[in-house]
This record gives C-alpha cells, sequence and structure tokens, in this order.
C-alpha cells in the first residue's frame, strides 16, 4: 500500500517519487551554497521582524544552522516542534545579552552584497558549462528535474500542512454550518433540475408553449449546468472557492428571481438559462470547499451527508409543487385567470435555498487550503484559528488557543496559482480578460496532459456513463406511470353509439367518453367542461354550446346545423371534416387559440417517481459517506455499479405495476447513491490544488451533457418494450464499473 507522501506526490505529477521515498519530506535538497544564502535571508528577515514586534516562521535552513531537525510530521506535530524549537533557543542563548541592538539596514545591505558575489561566482561555472556542447546539455537537464523534485515536494508539504492544520483546528460546529450553507447551495441546483415538469403544464397555457417547445425548457436547463459547471470550476482555482461560489451563487438568485415575472417564452427561457449558469458551478465548488475544510478521516463522512443534502432540494421542490402547483388540468385553466397564478409563486418559493446560502456564504471564510497555496499564510492562518474557535467555543475552553501559531511552509511554491491579472497594472480591462482566459485555458489542457491525462480520461468515462443512466431513469419512470396512467384511463372510457337527446340540457362535465353515430337536437350544453371527449358522425340540430372549457375534445364527421357557440374555447383544429350550416361563433378564445391543453396532466405521477428516487438518495449517500472512513473508494464505487446494473435489469419484471415500478426505483438508486457518493470523493481527491477545481467543473460539465443525452434517448423509449431501457441502463454501468478498474487509491491523499 502507498503511503500518503507518495500517493501526494503521485497526484502532484512527480516523476521522480522514488527519490522522495528515500529522503525526509521536510529535508532541503539544496546545496550548502544555497543553504547559506537562505540562512542569510532568514537571519536578516528574522532581524527587521523582532524591530517590527513581529517574530518570522523559521526555515528549515535555519533549524539546521541552529542544530535543530527538521520538521517530521509523521513522529510529531508542528506544536511539539515549535516547543522543543523555542526551549532549545532559549538555552542557546541564555548567556547572552538581551539588550543588543541590531542594525537592519546594514545587515540588508551585507545581504545584497553577498548575494551579487554568488551570482558573479555561479555565472563562471555555468558561462564555462555552456561552452562544452553535450556536457552543458546535460547539466541544464540535470537542474531542470531537480526543481521538479523541489516543486512537487514542495506541494506535498502544503498538502501535508494543511492536513496537520487543520486536524488540530478540530471538526464540529464550524462544519456543521459550512454544510448547511454549501448544502443550500446543492439544493438550489437541484430545485433547478426538478422544478420543470412540475411548471410545465401551467406554463404552456400561459406563455403558448407548443409541444416541439417543450422539451427545451428542460434541455436549456442542462446546458446552463454545463457552461456553469467549467466556467465557475475554473473561476475557482483563480479567484478562491468561497469568492467564485457566492459569485455564482448570486447571479443565479437573481435570474430565478427575474423568471419568475417574465410574460414570454422567449425572456423566460433566457432567464432560466442565466439561472442554469449561475448554479452550475455549485457542484464543483460547493464540494471542494468543504472537503478543504475537513481532515482526511473524516472527510467521506461529510461529503455523504453533503450529497444528501443536494438531495433533499429536490424534496423540497416536490413537497412545494404538491402544497401549490395545480394537479389537473381544469384547475391549470381557471387558475390561469389570477395576475400571478401559482405556478410563478412556486418559482419565487424555489429561490428560497439560493437566497439563504447566497447570504450565508458571506460569513464563512475562504478554504484554507486555497490560501495557502495561493501563499497567503497569514490569511491561512486567521482561517485555521477561526475554525479552532468556532469548533471549541462551547467546551469551557474560552482560554484555550489555537496552538498551531507558526508554520514553517516551504520557501519555494510550486507551479500553482497564477496572478490573476497580467504584471503591467497599466493593461486595459481587455488586456485583463485575455489573461484570464488564456490562465483558464492553460489549465483545462493540463488537465489532458501528463500525469492528468489518464485520471481525467477513467473519471469522464464513468461520469458520463453513470449520469447518462441516473438521469435517464430519472425521467423514465415517471413518465412510465403517466403512460399506465394513461392506458388505464383509455380503458375505461364510455362509449355511446346510435343515442338520440332531444331537449336536454347537460351541465356539470364530460370526461373520457366517445359519442359514435348519434343525434343531438334542441340541445343545451351550458357551463361545462369537456375533458378527452369525441363525436364521431354525430349530428347536432338547433344546439347551444356556451362556456364551455375543453380539453382533447374533438367533433370528426358531424353534421352542425342552426347551433351557437358562446363564450366556448373550441378552435378550428377540434373540428375534422365536419359540415356546418348557419352556424353562429361568439366565442372568447384565449391568448392560444392552437394550444390544446390535456387536462390529464397526471403531475401526481411525477412527485410520486421523484420522491421515491430522492427519499433513497439521501439515507444512502449519508451510509456510504461513513464507509468511506474505512474502505477504498474505488471498491466501493466497483462494487456499487456492478450490482446497480444487476438491478436495472430487473426493471423487465415490473410489468405494467406502478408500486413495481416506484420499489424498482427506489431500491435502484439506493445502490446507485453509494458509487455516486465515491465517485464524488475520488473527483475531489485526483486533482492537486491548483487545478482540482477545474477538474471537477470538467467533470460537472460531462455530467450535464450526459444527462441530456440520457433524458432525450430514455423520453423515446417510454412505449418501448421495457427490455430496452434495461439493457441501456444495465449495459452504461457495466461499462463505468470496469472502467473504475483503472481509478487511483486516494483514500490516503492530503488536500
Amino acid at each position: 500500500m502507498p503511503s500518503s507522501e507518495e500517493e501526494s506526490l503521485w497526484l502532484v505529477g512527480s516523476e521522480a517519487g522514488g527519490q522522495h521515498q528515500q529522503q525526509h519530506p521536510y529535508q532541503n535538497r539544496s546545496g550548502q551554497q544555497q543553504q547559506q544564502q537562505q540562512q542569510q535571508k532568514q537571519q536578516a528577515a528574522a532581524a527587521a521582524a523582532r524591530v517590527a514586534g513581529y517574530q518570522q516562521p523559521t526555515s528549515t535552513a535555519f533549524r539546521l544552522s541552529r542544530g535543530l531537525q527538521p520538521f517530521n510530521h509523521n513522529h510529531r506535530s508542528y506544536t511539539e516542534e515549535m516547543q522543543q524549537q523555542q526551549q532549545q533557543q532559549q538555552s542557546a542563548n541564555s548567556g547572552n545579552s538581551a539588550g543588543a541592538t541590531v542594525d537592519v539596514a546594514d545587515q540588508q545591505q551585507q545581504l545584497e552584497q553577498q548575494q551579487q558575489q554568488n551570482s558573479v561566482a555561479a555565472a563562471g561555472p555555468a558561462n564555462g558549462a555552456g561552452g562544452g556542447g553535450g556536457g552543458g546539455g546535460g547539466g541544464g537537464d540535470s537542474a531542470e528535474q531537480h526543481d521538479l523534485i523541489d516543486n512537487a515536494s514542495d506541494a506535498a508539504l502544503l498538502a501535508q500542512f494543511h492536513e496537520d492544520a487543520i486536524k488540530q483546528a478540530g471538526v464540529g460546529y464550524f462544519q456543521l454550518i459550512a454544510l448547511l450553507y454549501v448544502g443550500l447551495c446543492l439544493a438550489a441546483d437541484t430545485v433547478e433540475f426538478f422544478v420543470v415538469p412540475y411548471i410545465l403544464p401551467s406554463a404552456e397555457v400561459e406563455l403558448c408553449i407548443e409541444d416541439n417547445e417543450k422539451g427545451w425548457l428542460g434541455n436549456i436547463t442542462l446546458v446552463g449546468l454545463a457552461i456553469g459547471g467549467i466556467c465557475w470550476g475554473g473561476l475557482g482555482d483563480r479567484l478562491g472557492r468561497r469568492r467564485s461560489l457566492i459569485s455564482a451563487m448570486a447571479v443565479h438568485s437573481l435570474f430565478s428571481g427575474v423568471a419568475t415575472f417574465m410574460p414570454t417564452y422567449g425572456t423566460f427561457m433566457t432567464t432560466r438559462f442565466c439561472s442554469a449558469v449561475g448554479v452550475g458551478g455549485s457542484l464543483p465548488l460547493a464540494f471542494i470547499y468543504l472537503a478543504e475544510c475537513c481532515p482526511r478521516a473524516s472527510r467521506g463522512k461529510w461529503i455523504g451527508m453533503l450529497i444528501g443534502a443536494g438531495a433533499l432540494g429536490g424534496v423540497y421542490a416536490a413537497l412545494l409543487a404538491w402544497a401549490i402547483v395545480p394537479t389537473t388540468g381544469e384547475m391549470v385553466v381557471l387558475e390561469n385567470t389570477e395576475h400571478f397564478s401559482a405556478w410563478h409563486r412556486f418559482l419565487l418559493f424555489c429561490c428560497l435555498p439560493a437566497f439563504c446560502a447566497t447570504v450565508g456564504l458571506i460569513f464563512l471564510p475562504e478554504s484554507p487550503r486555497y490560501l495557502v497555496e495561493a501563499g497567503r499564510d497569514v490569511d491561512a492562518m486567521m482561517v485555521y484559528q477561526k475554525i479552532y474557535k468556532k469548533n471549541n467555543a462551547q467546551k469551557n475552553a474560552a482560554g484555550a488557543q489555537y496552538q498551531l501559531s507558526e508554520l514553517e511552509l516551504p520557501n519555494k511554491r510550486p507551479r500553482g496559482l497564477p496572478p490573476p491579472s497580467p504584471a503591467n497594472h497599466n493593461t486595459s480591462v481587455l488586456a485583463d480578460i485575455m489573461c484570464s482566459i488564456e490562465m483558464f485555458w492553460s489549465s483545462f489542457l493540463e488537465l489532458f496532459a501528463t500525469p492528468y491525462l489518464k485520471v481525467t480520461v477513467v473519471l469522464l468515462v464513468i461520469w458520463s456513463a453513470t449520469a447518462f443512466g441516473l438521469y435517464g431513469l430519472m425521467v423514465w419512470c415517471p413518465e412510465y406511470l403517466k403512460l399506465l396512467r394513461s392506458i388505464d384511463y383509455q380503458a375505461h372510457t364510455e362509449r355511446f353509439v346510435g343515442v338520440e337527446y332531444n331537449g336536454k340540457t347537460f351541465n356539470g362535465s364530460l370526461e373520457n367518453r366517445q359519442y359514435r353515430d348519434s343525434r343531438f337536437q334542441n340541445c343545451k350544453f351550458i357551463k361545462m367542461v369537456f375533458s378527452h371527449v369525441d363525436f364521431d358522425n354525430c349530428t347536432f340540430q338547433s344546439v347551444e354550446f356556451s362556456s364551455i372549457k375543453s380539453s382533447k375534445t374533438h367533433f370528426t364527421n358531424s353534421t352542425i346545423v342552426d347551433s351557437r357557440f358562446i363564450d366556448t374555447d373550441l378552435s378550428e383544429q377540434a373540428f375534422v371534416d365536419c359540415h356546418t350550416e348557419n352556424v353562429t361563433q361568439l366565442s372568447l378564445r384565449g391568448p392560444c387559440p392552437t394550444l390544446d391543453l390535456d387536462y390529464n396532466i397526471y403531475i401526481e405521477e411525477a412527485l410520486h417517481g421523484h420522491l421515491a428516487a430522492l427519499l433513497a438518495f439521501v439515507p444512502a449517500a449519508a451510509l456510504a459517506g461513513l464507509a468511506l472512513t474505512v474502505l477504498q473508494r474505488p471498491k466501493m464505487i466497483g462494487v456499487s455499479l456492478f450490482l446497480s446494473s444487476i438491478a436495472a435489469l430487473c426493471l423487465m419484471l415490473v410489468s405494467s405495476n406502478s408500486g413495481a415500478v416506484l420499489g424498482f426505483e427506489s431500491g435502484f438508486i439506493a445502490i446507485f447513491a453509494i458509487a455516486w457518493t465515491a465517485l464524488t470523493l475520488v473527483t475531489v481527491e485526483c486533482y492537486p490544488t491548483h487545478l482540482r477545481c477545474t477538474g471537477f467543473g470538467l467533470m460537472a460539465a460531462a455530467i450535464r451533457i450526459s444527462g441530456l443525452i440520457g433524458t432525450a434517448t430514455y423520453q423515446s423509449l417510454v412505449n418501448a418494450p421495457l427490455v430496452a431501457p434495461s439493457l441501456l441502463t444495465a449495459s452504461a454501468l457495466f461499462i463505468a464499473s470496469i472502467a473504475t478498474l483503472k481509478l487511483p487509491q486516494t483514500h490516503t491523499v492530503f488536500l
């Protein structure tokens, strides 16, 4: 089993891991000349700090010059090392006078002169090597390899420093608060996806959405989520996790609120797209922020709870729709006359998780791991202290202090976070934008270069296959329940053949009826609702239709003579091959005369399907997070996906039983949630700090695009035999389970 140091070095791309394994992780590998330079720098800086009243952390070279051992985290903590250092320094300086005055300017001048002498001395051998032809080239390669080793070692050191610091800060109240706020971000992401089927029946009436436009309302959301994942993920590695997450949720909150009041289909689609772009950044940023605020031992548990919190957003949307949105088409038509109808109010309440998350994130600090990587050591220490105080506020330790007051961070930073803008501060805004785009593109390309190419491709294959199956089944199950309900509805159709009505007044409603070869004379249809009513080869003589609301009502091959249609919504599409004579129409049709809304909208089937899946997902994800603290990630993912592929074959056994469909969906999602949770944690751990958000953002985009393909594919299979979606899901998940064999072991990785 590889050690934690080896695993960290592998993740940052070290090509000389074998040389590191035999050396101490905190040993300075520079030559004697570099140690002398570093010692002089530290002495001058320490003198300046003493004058200013600030004690700077000592470096490895300075510790070696004082006869101290380098830090060794494998045996003792930072606090013990710092205490030993202070004791040895006090004993060594006990006989010296404490009133000596240090001339800082003289020491700095001596340091500059020494550096100039060293650079001149180093220039001679370098020039001589350059004239030596092949020998000079070999020396350059050796120096380049040496720098690579130092950079990889420094990256591993930063990860180990952060792990020790966050471990000493503890786990408790701060992580709970962070879980609450970033969980609200993921809940808003889930609401954004599940809200579409609930508002579609009402929105199509008010916005005049045609059948060929309905699918785009959900597809544009997935496209926006994919774009948001890539864009905000890249910004998370440049601007910081918290700052990018606040910006993303602010954009989502703004446009989701504006979408509530949009009066037309085009403007509504535009604002929905912008809202999806904003909340799309929550998927990579929320997981990475919480993971970097937790120690390695409990990281899996918190990620599992965070995934469960995100799934609760879907439960919130379903229950809210059940309470607010009309569940029948008749209610939709009657309620549409209001100025601010129910689906607008539903969308407004769906904005609450995003608004609360945006406000709550303001009070959270930046990820300390990002601050350490960016070289903001003082800010990182303040965050560690804040976490420590939050977690120990209730432990009757008012006088306790965070003991890790000084960190010996590497003097050199690895190739990590570039500056946010060009070096020339007088450049234009366009130049800043182009520089940011170039940095984002370089980070994106780095994911497909050695040593990250293999893990990126493997993760893309697994995420794409799993998202294809999950999103597809999440759409297929409610649609199949609607199909079963529709088949049962048609089986109970009342048929009337050769019936004659003379002078009869009809009121109330006519639903699921078929009249054939019938005759209506001197009849009245007043204040009625026609739902799925067919008049085939019928005769209407002196008949009055007044205040009629219709749904899927058709007059076919019928004769209508001396009749009146007053205040009805029967459009020309309702009359097929009919003969009319002396017919009066005084109809007050709605704004969408060509729209024939189906009153059987079956929202309850969608609610049942979504609740069955989400309520099974939440506890399964939480339990999987607990299992991740003791089990290896790739094995959990592979076994879960393999069992899910077998469970998908059970779909062929559900037949036409709606209860069996809900039971299958719950069991399948419970097994599948284990793989989803473990795969999320592996994605966080597979990339170094400066590529972590970019890599996860790429995976988030792959999830959305695969989900888009999956939803379109499975919707076309609703009327197909059950073997088609069953085999398709099983095949996709089996391929993903095979790909998990190529995943690295990340349970020992420091973030």
